[in-house]
C-alpha cells in the first residue's frame, strides 16, 4: 500500500476536538487541525507563530491565588486584569495601570524602609509600585509593589522592604513633587436597596373551604 500526502492551506477551523479526528467526512475536518501549539490562527485561514511573552511585573499578592483575565474595551484598547484575592489590578501597555507618579526623595536602609514622598496620601495596607531607583537599592525595589506598614507623617511611609543590606539610596528618576496634600476623592453614592415587591393576592370565586375564594 502507498501512502499519500495533500497539501493543506486552510486553517480557519482551528483545532479539532477529539469526537472529530475521525470524521473526514465533515467539512471542518479538511480545514482544521488536530493539535495547534503556540500558533494563532489567522482570519484569512493560515496559521503564525504565537509571539512571545514578557514579565511585566509580579502580581501584587503572591500568597494567594491570582487569575489573569483578557478583557477588550474597544479595537484598540486592550488589557490584562489581574484578579486576587479582594483587588483587581489591570494592566496595558506592558506595564500596571497605576495612579500619578510621585518622585522618591530617600530611602533609608532598615527592616522597614523608611521613604520618602511629599505629601504621599497613602495610608497603611496601601500598595507602593517603586521603579527608577539607581543602584543596589534598585535593583532590590524596582518592579515590585511594596504594602504600607506604617505611616509617620504627611512625607514619609514605612514599607515592608528590608534594605539593610544594600548600598544607600542612590538617587530616583521620575515623578512629581507634591506641594500640597492631594485631594481626597468624594465617596460615591450608594442608593438604598429597594425592597422587595410584595406580591399581590390572587383569588378566584367557587365553593370552598374559604367562603369561595382561594388566595395565594
Amino acid at each position: 500500500m502507498i501512502g499519500a500526502r495533500t497539501a493543506q492551506a486552510n486553517f480557519c477551523r482551528g483545532e479539532l476536538g477529539p469526537q472529530l479526528y475521525g470524521r473526514f467526512d465533515v467539512d471542518a475536518w479538511g480545514t482544521a487541525l488536530r493539535k495547534a501549539r503556540n500558533v494563532i490562527v489567522l482570519k484569512y485561514g493560515g496559521i503564525a507563530k504565537r509571539p512571545g511573552t514578557e514579565l511585566v511585573a509580579e502580581v501584587l499578592d503572591p500568597t494567594q491565588p491570582v487569575r489573569l483575565v483578557p478583557f477588550q474595551f474597544s479595537l484598540s484598547q486592550t488589557y490584562a486584569l489581574e484578579l486576587g484575592q479582594g483587588y483587581m489590578s489591570p494592566c496595558a501597555g506592558g506595564g500596571r495601570i497605576l495612579e500619578e507618579e510621585l518622585a522618591i526623595t530617600a530611602i533609608s536602609n532598615a527592616s522597614q524602609a523608611l521613604v520618602e514622598v511629599a505629601y504621599h496620601g497613602f495610608a497603611v495596607g496601601d500598595r507602593f509600585y517603586i521603579s527608577g531607583c539607581a543602584g543596589d537599592m534598585g535593583a532590590l525595589l524596582n518592579g515590585r509593589a511594596w504594602t504600607v506598614v506604617a505611616v509617620t507623617d504627611a512625607s514619609h511611609f514605612r514599607i515592608d522592604a528590608d534594605t539593610r543590606a544594600v548600598a544607600p539610596f542612590a538617587g530616583c528618576s521620575g515623578g512629581t513633587t507634591r506641594s500640597a496634600p492631594p485631594v481626597a476623592p468624594a465617596a460615591p453614592v450608594v442608593p438604598p436597596v429597594n425592597p422587595a415587591p410584595t406580591r399581590p393576592a390572587i383569588y378566584f370565586g367557587g365553593s370552598g373551604q374559604f367562603g369561595g375564594k382561594a388566595w395565594y
